[in-house]
């Protein structure tokens, strides 16, 4: 096998991949347009997270097939995607942070609100396609291959070490307050408390699936930050685009991963996708069976 049958592979194994993240991330936003319980705040960086995962399936597979005429616009506007997964990660990490610094849960509703929610994941788009499309459109410079090549890469990894930090903090937050009421001599006694207890442990099972996703989308997505540093040092390098495709299909698993994880860990989007889904055929058994029995059907 030459190597333009490898990267021809890696494109079609990448289409693959961005086709089922597709079809897997439409099916969780059904789920959530679905369910009451799962339409709330609580899971609003949840459902922007897939809307991410969903565009950038889907620019995946216009950017590979969309031709040399329209391959750096393609690629900038789908790697927009990128950022803001990171930035959702690393806002949720926020969220959560705010959700346990406050014991009287009435102040965190009133400084986190679902209009505030929806306000911070739409400027995560905009600052996410914006530094992404409009350098395309300035006169390049000798600094941009560097910028691209080194720069961007280490800021990268800067926002998973920061949202890892954040991560730990708040952990540690949960931890220490899980330990000071459990304390006999320090049992809450106030509704609040109570109450923050139940935030607590709520917000700890929500962080916990998000430092699954943490995780995962940094394996996934390193190898090709990794690519961007290793061909700017060596510019020469062989199967340089071989190695391009192969990376950008290891990228593409992280929104093919999510949807399961969302399954395994969230007991109300399970209840939510048999809900739906069962729905479906209960619906079409049901209509079937009344079209049989009723004489007036043909």
């Amino acid at each position: 096998m030459n190597a333009t049958d490898i990267a021809t592979g890696a494109r079609y194994a990448l289409t693959g991949c961005a086709a089922v993240a597709t079809v897997e991330n439409l099916l969780v936003l059904v789920v959530f347009a679905c369910t009451s319980r799962l339409r709330m705040k609580y899971y609003g960086f949840l459902i922007n997270l897939t809307l991410a995962d969903l565009f950038y399936a889907v620019m995946a597979i216009a950017y590979t097939w969309g031709g040399p005429d329209y391959s750096d616009i393609l690629f900038y506007i789908f790697f927009s995607g990128y950022f803001v997964g990171i930035w959702t990660i690393l806002a949720e990490g926020i969220n959560r942070y705010l959700a346990v610094s406050f014991v009287d849960t009435a102040r965190y509703d009133v400084l986190v609100t679902r209009n505030r929610l929806v306000v911070v994941c739409v400027l995560i788009w905009i600052v996410a396609l914006t530094i992404q499309i409009v350098p395309e459109f300035v006169p390049h410079s000798a600094g941009e291959s560097l910028f691209e090549g080194v720069i961007k890469p280490t800021i990268v990894y800067l926002f998973w070490l920061i949202t890892a930090g954040l991560y730990v903090a708040v952990f540690w937050k949960i931890k220490n307050f899980t330990q000071r009421v459990t304390n006999p001599a320090l049992q809450p006694s106030q509704p609040d408390e109570d109450e923050f207890i139940d935030r607590a442990r709520q917000t700890r099972r929500l962080l916990v699936t998000f430092t699954v996703i943490l995780v995962t989308s940094f394996i996934c997505w390193m190898p090709f930050s990794v690519m961007q540093m290793v061909t700017y040092v060596h510019r020469d390098l062989k199967y340089q685009d071989e190695v391009y495709w192969m990376t950008g299909v290891f990228y593409c698993l992280a929104p093919v991963i999510n949807p399961w994880i969302y399954w395994i860990r969230l007991d109300s989007f399970r209840e939510g996708c048999r809900k739906v889904l069962c729905g479906c055929f209960i619906r079409d058994s049901t209509a079937l069976l009344e079209s049989v029995e009723d004489p007036d059907v043909l």
